[in-house]
């Protein structure tokens, strides 16, 4: 007895099933390393308590603001919802350049991890380059003058300074 049988070979489940499929287990979102890791922005939060005031009569008010530098490093920004509600001039730009030395450090200390974790791939530890990026950025504002306040910015390597009048 000889039976024929055809196999129908696909590429796509979706060519033949009418509705959407989706994977069982947790959504990425719903994850606790992603849900309570540290925030995607690459740029410092400014939690200001006071109501800013330009000499047009335009008010912004308490709350909570990215601190953005502008790419020609010229102003910081007040982010709010992806839309900028100020811009204040940068007064003093402090950049700090990595030296060769430490660039050299930073990849002797990634091959090393590499050739110590070998064999055992899944027990090495996770790079932390990006959360010590998280925790080297800052953006605070100074009331210690009676004139004007002082907007501290700092992201990296990369220090600024922008002053606003009260």
């Amino acid at each position: 007895m000889v039976v024929d049988c055809h196999f129908l070979a696909l590429n796509n489940p979706e060519d033949i099933l009418p509705y959407p499929r989706y994977k069982s287990g947790l959504l990425d979102e719903d994850k606790g390393y992603i849900k309570y890791g540290y925030p995607s922005t690459n740029y410092p939060i400014l939690n200001m308590p006071y109501v800013l005031e330009d000499y047009e009569g335009n008010k912004l008010p308490p709350g909570h603001y990215q601190i953005i530098l502008a790419p020609n490093r010229k102003m910081l920004y007040f982010v709010e919802s992806n839309e900028i509600k100020a811009s204040i001039p940068v007064s003093s730009l402090v950049e700090k350049m990595t030296s060769e030395e430490e660039e050299r450090k930073r990849v002797r200390e990634q091959e090393k991890l590499a050739k110590k974790y070998k064999n055992r791939p899944r027990k090495r530890p996770l790079d932390q380059t990006e959360r010590k990026h998280q925790a080297s950025m800052e953006a605070y504002i100074d009331d210690s003058n009676p004139k004007y306040y002082i907007l501290h910015y700092k992201n990296g390597n990369i220090q600024a300074k922008g002053y606003i009048l009260k």
